[in-house]
């Protein structure tokens, strides 16, 4: 498994394009289980966001001059999870089906919401418990914009009766 800044990809290879990677219209390698792990860390997400950015290139790049066309992580992996932000991103790639570029602008615009304004100063309150450091609704506002603006209600259930490409 290749892993660099919070991406974890496992496949045979993350630097060329194998043959079943070009061949296949499902996943990376067709042996197995192919698994997008991403780490979670506030705005660091993004690093994360564009190192995946550079892999799909890559893959889409092979598969044009194969004369395939692009695919979306949520078509290439079979399975998505994440920590923290990890999983944020996890849910806007694979039930969302989002392309990276598309993800990259959501959580650009989440983390405007989300980690610029901080709920306290201090982690501990008075009677000695933690304080969380940012604002739960804020976090919940930046979601409620990213499904609306992929036009999913609110209330959606994330687990319901269909079988979708990609399991998060």
């Amino acid at each position: 498994m290749a892993t660099a800044s919070g991406v974890g990809v496992e496949s045979e290879t993350t630097t060329g394009a194998s043959q079943s990677q070009i061949n296949n219209d499902r996943t990376l390698d067709n042996t197995g289980y192919c698994l997008l792990s991403l780490d979670g860390g506030g705005v660091r997400g993004l690093s994360t966001l564009y190192i995946l950015q550079g892999i799909m290139s890559r893959l889409n790049y092979t598969r044009e001059e194969a004369g395939l066309g692009p695919k979306k992580p949520c078509e290439i992996f079979d399975l998505i999870g994440g920590t923290s932000t990890g999983g944020l991103i996890a849910i806007m790639l694979g039930r969302l089906e989002m392309t990276v570029e598309e993800c990259i602008v959501a959580y650009t615009r989440m983390m405007k919401y989300i980690f610029e304004k901080k709920a306290n100063h201090s982690l501990i309150s008075m009677l000695g418990g933690i304080k969380p450091r940012f604002s739960s609704m804020a976090l919940e506002h930046a979601i409620s914009q990213v499904l609306e603006d992929r036009g999913v209600p609110t209330t959606a259930k994330f687990r319901d009766d269909t079988s979708p490409r990609c399991k998060v």
